[in-house]
């Protein structure tokens, strides 16, 4: 029987894709975009917060892809009671490789997304850290300015090649004034492109309210929380970055 399959994920919608079996993807949510087209063949169900279950059970799901973090607790629990669905919650780049793997045995797919997890690792053992080891701080919202703690997959990818969170708290998504901010010892702000799509003007803006801010870059917000394929895409890019691989076609990191 052909597998229907409704992805409440965009980086594991994107995953899918990527392995070839984009003609089981029946549905998926409104922030699905990778690849741009994927609504056309694909029903969108909602947001990954306010996904329509009347929706879903009307495209007769035989697997649903799902996220402990960007999926609420309590429609999973709805939708666990009459579909199978597989729950993830990567918290590292280095526990993709085993979701990569649980999605295989879910979709009863043969190496399909084992074959993603063989890449990734092989990236892993190449890994080549970043030698100053520079304290950062990651910027996802402004206004107020909200950062990635260092309990987020977003820091802890960044950590993987010797930077520093300078938040220390244990809140995952702080809030920080500018007068917190000046407190830390921080060498790179990264102003990220999502949630919040951070821009030159917003660089600008800082630096006019505080001359002496650290060196601010700008990072693509998709390759680093996306998981998944992206994986592999934002790893070799970030290599790129510190020039330890070749450029790749999408730079990961850029002047602000």
């Amino acid at each position: 029987m052909k597998r229907r399959i409704v992805s409440l994920v965009p980086s594991l919608s994107e995953t899918v894709v990527a392995a070839g079996m984009r003609d089981e993807l029946v549905g998926c949510t409104q922030f699905c975009v990778e690849p741009s087209d994927l609504h056309r063949t694909a029903q969108v169900v909602g947001g990954t917060k306010d996904f329509d279950l009347d929706k879903i059970r009307a495209l007769s799901p035989t697997h649903i892809l799902a996220n402990q973090e960007e999926n609420p607790k309590e429609l999973i629990e709805l939708l666990q009671k009459g579909f199978p669905l597989l729950l993830t919650f990567p918290k590292s780049p280095f526990d993709v490789p085993g979701m990569l793997r649980a999605m295989d045995i879910f979709l009863a797919t043969s190496h399909v997304y084992g074959a993603f997890a063989v890449e990734l690792e092989a990236h892993f053992v190449r890994a080549c850290k970043n030698q100053h080891s520079e304290n950062f701080l990651y910027f996802i919202w402004r206004e107020p300015y909200m950062l990635a703690g260092r309990d987020t997959y977003i820091s802890r990818f960044l950590e993987a090649f010797g930077w520093v969170n300078a938040y220390e708290g244990e809140t995952r998504y702080p809030q920080m004034s500018l007068e917190e901010l000046k407190k830390l010892d921080v060498s790179k702000y990264f102003f990220s492109t999502e949630p919040y799509p951070f821009r030159k003007r917003d660089a600008t803006r800082l630096r006019e309210a505080w001359p002496d801010c650290p060196e601010i870059l700008k990072i693509d917000g998709r390759l680093m929380s996306w998981y998944g394929s992206a994986t592999i895409e934002a790893w070799k890019a970030i290599q790129a970055a510190l020039g330890k691989e070749p450029p790749t076609d999408r730079g990961i990191i850029s002047q602000l």
